[in-house]
């Protein structure tokens, strides 16, 4: 035979013998909460953080999109694309590789040398980016933070 329900069951608080349906303990006063309590807190803050983590994401994108002044996504630079460029490429073949313009971030001529460091902004972090420094229209160097 299978044991039958107790009538009655111990307050947790002040352990009186109470009805075992009891909402609240009629000694105590104290509301004696449902089983499934913990549970409940636990999917509320799943639900929270997933919600927070999709805002951010969200938040991040448009962040990007303000800092750098860029509507298109396609006009960012990736870390690919990136790792494509290669000393002594030209601007032209830079700009074929990106598929993008970018920005000119400085521009000085001096002993005829000119020098001109441009700027993608990146698929990444707000505030990624790319600059790569054309020498006489040749890349002689380039830095990147945040790429994907």
């Amino acid at each position: 035979m299978g044991k039958e329900k107790s009538a009655t069951k111990k307050c947790k608080f002040c352990q009186s013998e109470i009805d075992s349906k009891a909402k609240v303990c009629p000694v105590c006063k104290r509301a004696l909460k449902g089983r499934h309590g913990c549970l409940m807190t636990i999917l509320i803050f799943l639900i929270l953080v997933c919600g927070g983590f999709a805002i951010s994401m969200n938040m991040n994108s448009s962040l990007q999109k303000s800092v750098s002044g860029v509507n298109d996504e396609s006009e960012y630079i990736t870390l690919d694309e990136y790792n494509k460029i290669d000393t002594g490429m030209t601007y032209d073949e830079v700009k074929e590789i990106v598929g993008s313009e970018g920005t000119v971030s400085s521009q000085v001529e001096s002993n005829g040398y000119k020098i001109v460091i441009i700027t993608w902004y990146g698929n990444g972090t707000a505030g990624s980016n790319a600059n790569v420094t054309f020498t006489n229209d040749s890349v002689s160097g380039k830095a990147q933070v945040g790429l994907k």
